[in-house]
Order: C-alpha cells, then sequence, then structure tokens
C-alpha cells in the first residue's frame, strides 16, 4: 500500500471562500469568484473568527506571558504595559520565585472587589477584566517594587484575523468544514 506520507492540510482564504459560495451554488465547476466576491466573502469569514472566540477552550490559542511585577494593576493588549494580544480568557496565572512555582488563584470580579486595598507583598490573586482590544490585570496583594519573582499569565488569545489573500487559517484542519459551512450560512 502506498500513502501520501502528509501529514498537513491548509486552504487558503481564497480557497475557504471559494469553497463556502460552491456549497451556496453560487460558482458553476471552474468558476472562480469575483474580487467583490472575495472581499465580501473576507468580511463575513473575519466575522465567523470573531464568533468562535467565545467557543470552548481551544488548546492551540493558548499563550503565556511572563513578567517581573512592579505594581498591582496592568493592562494587557497589543501596545499596552503588558505587550501582547489580548487575553479572550484568563486561564491561569503563577508566581515564579527562585525555581519555585506558586499558584495564583484567578478570581471572579466580584470576589477580588472585596480584598482589602492596602496589602502588599507576593501576589496571591488576580482578577481578569476584558475591554475592547486589551484588559486590566489586577494583583493582590499588590507586589513591591523589590520584587524578584515572575508572573507567568497563561491565556486565550484572540484568533487572528485575514488579511491577505494567500494567508492559511489560524485553526486546526479539523475545523475547516465548521467554518466553511458557517461562513456559506452567513454569507
Amino acid at each position: 500500500m502506498t500513502t501520501s506520507s502528509v501529514y498537513s492540510y491548509q486552504l487558503t482564504r481564497n480557497e475557504l471562500i471559494t469553497s463556502a459560495l460552491r456549497k451556496l451554488g453560487v460558482l458553476a465547476e471552474g468558476q472562480t469568484p469575483s474580487t467583490q466576491n472575495y472581499a465580501d466573502g473576507m468580511m463575513a469569514l473575519n466575522t465567523v473568527i470573531a464568533q468562535l472566540r467565545a467557543v470552548g477552550m481551544p488548546l492551540w490559542a493558548r499563550s503565556e506571558y511572563t513578567f517581573t511585577p512592579t505594581t498591582g494593576t496592568y493592562t494587557i493588549g497589543t501596545g499596552q504595559t503588558l505587550n501582547t494580544p489580548y487575553p479572550v480568557k484568563l486561564l491561569q496565572a503563577f508566581r515564579t520565585e527562585t525555581n519555585a512555582k506558586i499558584p495564583v488563584e484567578v478570581m471572579a470580579r466580584e470576589d477580588f472587589n472585596i480584598l482589602p486595598t492596602t496589602s502588599t507583598g507576593s501576589p496571591i490573586k488576580v482578577n481578569y477584566q476584558p475591554f475592547v482590544n486589551y484588559g486590566v490585570v489586577p494583583f493582590w496583594p499588590a507586589p513591591t517594587s523589590s520584587n524578584t519573582a515572575t508572573i507567568t499569565l497563561v491565556y486565550q488569545r484572540p484568533y487572528q484575523y485575514f488579511t491577505t489573500s494567500t494567508e492559511t487559517m489560524d485553526f486546526p484542519e479539523e475545523w475547516y468544514n465548521a467554518i466553511i459551512y458557517s461562513l456559506a450560512v452567513i454569507s
């Protein structure tokens, strides 16, 4: 038996849009989409990607950000104090001191808000408040400026959008049919 030895399958933005239009019967065999079809399809495809941010905890979109805290509250997002794509969800946090990893509890906002406000020391609790394209990450107690420990945030980053015709998806190949059919439904 002969096999291909190929383990990866990638479709470009234009191939995804073409496939969705074929499912709708908009394109005949051998026909290609117009420039306007591609432009409209990209807008709809990026809308599908934005909607999928709220689905589950995709392992491929997990990221980590490590920094040395010097104050109690940070903004996180591209161009913010913590300069990384903003978290959709904060999944875990831990402090590293002298090669030991100490959990930092991720708390709900309502529980975090009732903690004492004047405490300083080694952070043991954190909250994440998402906004549009950035978020706020406060720690309790607030770290002192002489702190040498690092904090690592484990979070779900946002999915990358399409900007050109030759880009491939920021999703595993198992998601192709779901995204193609979702695109066909909303197109």
